[in-house]
C-alpha cells in the first residue's frame, strides 16, 4: 500500500464586469512573482472552501461577497501540490482594488476573450477549461 498523499487547497475568485476580469500581479511572495492571477489564497484549517473564497477576495481585492453569491466554475488538481477551487462572484459590494500592496504590484482589468500571456498556469488553464465547459482538470506542477 502506498503512502497517502496530502495536498494544500486553494481558492480563486473571478470578478467579471463588462467582459473584463480583475487580475492581480503577484509580488514579494516568493512564488510566481510578476505573474497575474485572480484574487486567491489558501484554505485554512477549519474553513469551508466558500468561507476562504470570501475571506481572500476581501483581503486581496477589498470587496465583500456573500458565500451564496459564489458560483462554482472549476476545480483542478496540480500534481503533488494543490487542489484548487474556482468560483465566479455573481455580485459583490465595493470596487475591486489593489488591497495588499506588499504582496502585489498592480491590478488589471483584462478582456476575458483576450487574456494576458503572463498569468499563472493554473488560472490560464481554468479559463481554457471553462470555455470547453469542463468543470475539472489535472495538470503538472508549474507556476
Amino acid at each position: 500500500m502506498g503512502e497517502r498523499h496530502l495536498t494544500r487547497t486553494a481558492v480563486f475568485v473571478v470578478l467579471e464586469r463588462n467582459g473584463k476580469v480583475f487580475l492581480i500581479r503577484r509580488a514579494n511572495t516568493g512564488w510566481a512573482d510578476g505573474l497575474l492571477t485572480l484574487p486567491s489564497g489558501h484554505v485554512d484549517k477549519g474553513e469551508m472552501v466558500t468561507e476562504a473564497a470570501v475571506k481572500e477576495v476581501k483581503e486581496e481585492a477589498g470587496v465583500d461577497i456573500r458565500p451564496e453569491d459564489l458560483e462554482f466554475i472549476h476545480a483542478d488538481y496540480v500534481r503533488d501540490m494543490y487542489t484548487n477551487f474556482y468560483f465566479r462572484a455573481t455580485k459583490w459590494v465595493g470596487e475591486p482594488k489593489l488591497n495588499e500592496p506588499h504582496l502585489s504590484s498592480e491590478t488589471v482589468w483584462a478582456d476575458v476573450n483576450d487574456l494576458p500571456d503572463d498569468m499563472i498556469a493554473s488560472v490560464k488553464n481554468m479559463f481554457a477549461q471553462i470555455k470547453r465547459r469542463s468543470y475539472f482538470s489535472e495538470m503538472e506542477n508549474t507556476a
